[in-house]
């Protein structure tokens, strides 16, 4: 079982976070810097960046699970 509170602690680390920025950041530094004719390569930055993002919306939804439940039974 995923425990959202050990996933709420990984997006609090701030190496994490720099990390992915850092990740992100060189991808999009790469699709800027392109040449106009090579359409792979943005397609591929492009791809990357889009994982990175959908895999933080997806950790971050399981770090807020815990936080929605708790907030169900208070209505």
């Amino acid at each position: 079982m995923i425990k959202s509170e050990a996933i709420k602690n990984i997006l609090q680390d701030d190496s994490f976070t720099e990390a992915l920025d850092q990740l992100v950041k060189t991808h999009l530094d790469m699709l800027i810097n392109s040449d106009v004719d090579d359409k792979l390569a943005r397609e591929i930055c492009y791809m990357r960046i889009t994982t990175i993002n959908e895999i933080m919306a997806h950790l971050q939804s399981i770090a807020d699970d815990k936080k929605i439940n708790d907030n169900k039974w208070k209505i």
